[in-house]
């Protein structure tokens, strides 16, 4: 019989971790996980020097324990592989995400291209999250794959418009997501949309202060199946104004909402397709999702985007690829 390697699932970005080990669970797989708060403290240090040192006790006990009990680890983030490596650790053969700011900026930054590099050549395997790291990742690890942000479709509601027309923005407002075209936008929809809409955003970041200003209601951070609750009721999604989507995207495609966003996006490293999305200039979007929230179910079913986004960022979907990856680390295979 078969005999399962034990993973461990090291960090987490964008709740990506914790969604592929609830897919894995489903599929009758066991991977075991350790989350952000769980990996370091996220609080604020002690001004107390010693007390500073000593809260870091029950992290680093934690961290011992799960990475003795594995027989592979899948960390996530680069920098997050000096964890496992401190004194006492066990060492365990690594799979390393790269998840976007650690190979987009940091690993070309002097102060900690050095760290990443070498979290990257020590690991048995290397993934990408994002399509605009496709370049720096390969140059970084020519064998370095891509493993989109997945997303845990079977957690999420049907996307199902409900209530007063809404037009949600589901991506937090800082540079990392074009916050600048982000509020330029969300000007112009709140001069076209008038009370037809409202038009909603998360408090969350450093731009939001000034989308507030440009018309959007702000909703408190929350828990992620209250905003995915709130997401599925939009009448309309409006993405990061940048080349590339994150996980609230994908969130929203898989959901089967009608999605938009400024410019265009790069092609997928694998199969060379782009988010089916309403997409263009300020005035093309503007223009478009007016005219979506006359009939945003058709607009929906034309777009199809819960049929391009499931195969393609469902963990589901990636379960058995990534169960035969840990089971050849684990047996010195890979």
């Amino acid at each position: 019989m078969k005999s399962e390697p034990k993973v461990l699932q090291f960090n987490d970005c964008a709740f990506v971790a914790r969604n592929m080990v609830r897919a894995a669970a489903r599929a009758g797989i066991s991977w075991d996980y350790l989350p952000p708060e769980q990996v370091r403290p996220m609080t604020v240090a002690p001004k107390n020097p010693l007390l500073a040192k000593a809260r870091f006790i029950p992290y680093v006990a934690r961290r011992a324990v799960k990475l003795r009990a594995a027989d592979v680890v899948h960390v996530h983030y680069g920098t997050s592989v000096r964890l496992i490596k401190e004194r006492g650790m066990p060492r365990r053969p690594y799979v390393l995400t790269l998840h976007g700011t650690d190979i987009r900026k940091q690993w070309a930054d002097p102060q900690f291209h050095g760290e990443i590099q070498r979290a990257i050549d020590e690991a048995a395997h290397v993934f990408f999250a994002n399509n605009d790291t496709a370049e720096n990742a390969r140059r970084a690890r020519p064998d370095a794959e891509f493993l989109p942000a997945l997303v845990d479709a079977a957690a999420l509601p049907s996307w199902n418009p409900a209530g007063r027309p809404s037009i949600l923005f589901v991506s937090r407002w800082d540079d990392d997501k074009g916050v600048e075209r982000q509020l330029g936008l969300a000007r112009k929809l709140t001069a076209a949309v008038g009370s037809r809409a409202e038009i909603l955003g998360l408090n969350w970041g450093p731009g939001a202060e000034a989308a507030r200003r440009s018309g959007v209601t702000l909703l408190e951070r929350m828990p992620q199946e209250e905003f995915h609750r709130i997401m599925s009721q939009a009448h309309m999604t409006v993405g990061q104004a940048t080349n590339n989507f994150a996980t609230s995207e994908f969130e929203a495609l898989c959901m089967g909402a009608p999605l938009a966003a400024l410019g265009a996006r790069l092609p997928r490293p694998d199969d060379g397709t782009t988010p089916p999305v309403i997409e263009g200039t300020e005035d093309d979007v503007v223009e478009q999702v007016v005219a979506a929230l006359e009939d945003p179910v058709a607009v929906s079913d034309r777009l199809g985007g819960s049929a391009w986004a499931l195969p393609r960022y469902d963990a589901a979907a990636f379960v058995q690829r990534l169960d035969a990856l840990y089971t050849g680390i684990a047996a010195g295979k890979a």
